[in-house]
């Protein structure tokens, strides 16, 4: 029952369009409906009277009748597809719409591949729910209450048999009904779970191949596969059991029925005609009854979808407006961390009651070992969780009061992993500011250094950059980032580690990009290379989700602390790698022979 509650969610802004497709289709099936009754007065009136005239009239009715029939069977069927479809579109627009406003969090625990599923095979499933089931159920109510009527106005006796079949026919609907839920949730869930792995291999295809698991990836995904074979081929087995069932007590109520009826029409009791009409309409009464229990695998699998996505509806997004937000234009870019806690689970804290203020224009990197939460302060300042204690201001307004639109507009931040989607260059840079003209996207291009190597391939700012810019080296990518993050022109600036996985000729390109970027903005630099830092205008440390240390390079450096060691523990570390290049250099040069002597 609550599964039919999610469904009638889904379909009640569409409830007016439904009721018109049900009545459409009822006309048109009760108009087939009169065509046994038409036979039995042609078998009865005009044949074994050798009416002619009747005849004719009869079956131009016939042509006529059926001439009617289609145009409400035409009607009926655009008035079906027309809100199923548009049903299908508002609401895959609702599912994308609701998964953009949930947190990071949400994504962190649902599995990519689930989500793809929900939206795609679910709601198609929905379809063929609505489509046929809702409306068939009601097309083939209306022919079965009308039948069994007429049934029992040719024949009360012979009616008894219909009678006495339709519990038999509840029951075993009932029972198969059971076990085809189970079923197909159980086969649903599954193929989430094929689709979530699929995914995930597919977007690690590299590392696949690099390690040369491509036959290892083969047999996991046959493995994961088969399970979904068996549940498909017993579901369906179990579909035509059902099935056959039906049919079964079909033709035995029709042996019956001619049986007795041969037998009344053999004693006068009835008519040639109307024993006909009958068993034609004894048709009609099993071919809804085999109909609606042909359903149950659509009625299944469109309440498993109900439910699923009624699931993924009811995640409620973490992070949310104010009721009245606040709208900032134009930043000065004063940003302050108050008593700022933060958690990721509970029990395991990762920011504890921090306290920064960050002046406007001023460059403030963020340095600690791996954990320290230098990366959480990015996540916290976007926005992409909210603090457990504290506040975060920027120009003195709390961040979870402004909008969040306008918080993003305000505060841009560079990752590490620039992240490019599918389309041209062009396409790429102006994401954030998809107004802005071709001169501005030249302009950006320029001020992120990656005007040179755009100009240079074939197509230029025209070209394709492929899946997550995969036809790009990782320093274009970082480039064509730097770039959006120019023309998004935020007054705050997010640097997460945004050389740290480059080499280290793409770093010194990008590193000027950068300091073209950082200029007259507030900017908050995260980095582990602390070579990368020591122009900023201050330097905290963090420890444990601590701040242990701050201030300039130099003052840090005169005192003993943590970043002394960690500045220290670097400087070794490029020694010994400086150490084996030349070792490796000398290696690789060419044995000099000696001169021989005179």
């Amino acid at each position: 029952m609550d599964r039919f509650k999610e469904l009638y969610k889904f379909m009640k802004p569409y409830r007016g369009l439904l009721a018109i497709c049900i009545v459409f289709h009822m006309c048109s099936t009760g108009l087939g409906l009169l065509m046994p009754w038409v036979l039995k007065i042609i078998i009865d009136k005009a044949l074994v009277g050798s009416d002619l005239r009747l005849l004719f009239v009869l079956l131009g009715s016939v042509i006529l009748l059926y001439w009617v029939r289609a145009f409400f069977f035409y009607t009926s069927n655009y008035f079906t597809n027309y809100p199923v479809l548009r049903m299908l579109f508002d609401l895959r627009v609702k599912l994308f719409k609701h998964m953009q406003s949930l947190s990071l969090r949400f994504y962190q625990e649902y599995r990519t591949g689930k989500l793809i599923s929900n939206i795609l095979t679910d709601v198609s499933v929905l379809q063929g729910m609505v489509s046929t089931v809702i409306v068939g159920m009601a097309s083939n109510m209306f022919s079965l209450v009308f039948v069994t009527c007429t049934l029992v106005i040719l024949s009360p006796r012979l009616s008894l048999i219909c009678l006495v079949v339709l519990p038999i026919v509840y029951c075993v609907f009932s029972l198969f009904k059971k076990s085809l839920n189970k079923s197909s949730l159980m086969l649903r869930e599954h193929m989430s779970e094929v689709s979530a792995n699929l995914a995930e291999v597919i977007n690690g295809i590299k590392v696949v191949k690099s390690f040369g698991k491509e036959r290892t990836e083969n047999r996991n995904f046959m493995e994961m596969l088969k399970p979904t074979f068996d549940m498909s081929l017993k579901l369906s087995m179990k579909s035509i059991t059902l099935s056959i069932v039906m049919d079964q007590l079909s033709i035995y109520s029709s042996v019956a029925v001619l049986g007795f009826g041969g037998y009344m029409v053999s004693r006068g009791e009835m008519s040639v005609g109307e024993l006909v009409a009958f068993y034609s309409y004894m048709q009609m009464f099993f071919g809804p009854v085999v109909a609606m229990t042909n359903f149950a695998p659509a009625i299944s699998e469109g309440s498993v979808s109900a439910e699923r996505l009624g699931n993924l509806m009811a995640a409620v997004p973490e992070i949310k407006e104010a009721t009245h937000p606040v709208r900032l234009q134009h930043a000065k870019g004063h940003v302050v961390f108050k008593s700022v806690s933060f958690q990721y689970a509970p029990n395991r804290p990762v920011l504890n009651g921090i306290n920064l203020d960050i002046k406007p224009g001023l460059k403030v990197a963020l340095v600690g070992p791996s954990g320290s939460g230098k990366s959480t302060v990015a996540s916290l300042m976007m926005r992409f969780f909210d603090v457990n204690n504290g506040k975060i201001t920027l120009d003195g307004i709390d961040i979870r009061d402004m909008e969040i639109e306008s918080l993003r507009r305000n505060v841009g931040i560079v990752l590490q992993e620039s992240f490019l989607f599918s389309g041209t260059i062009e396409e790429n840079i102006r994401y954030g500011r998809p107004d802005a003209t071709f001169e501005e996207v030249v302009e950006a291009a320029k001020m992120a250094n990656a005007y040179e190597f755009i100009r240079e391939l074939q197509h230029g700012f025209k070209s394709e950059v492929g899946e997550n810019g995969v036809s790009l080296s990782g320093g274009q990518k970082q480039r064509l980032a730097i770039a959006r993050t120019v023309l998004h022109n935020p007054s705050v600036l997010i640097l997460d580690e945004a050389t740290s996985a480059l080499d280290t000729v793409s770093e010194a390109v990008v590193q000027q990009a950068l300091d073209k970027l950082m200029e007259n903005r507030t900017t908050i630099i995260i980095a582990h290379r602390l070579s990368t830092v020591r122009n900023a205008d201050t330097i905290v440390v963090l420890k444990d989700g601590n701040i242990v240390q701050q201030g300039p390079h130099e003052q840090l450096l005169s005192q003993d602390g943590l970043y002394r060691e960690l500045y220290a523990m670097q400087l070794k570390e490029q020694k010994e790698e400086a150490t084996h290049k030349n070792y490796d250099t000398r290696l690789a040069m060419p044995k000099m022979s000696r001169p021989e002597k005179a």
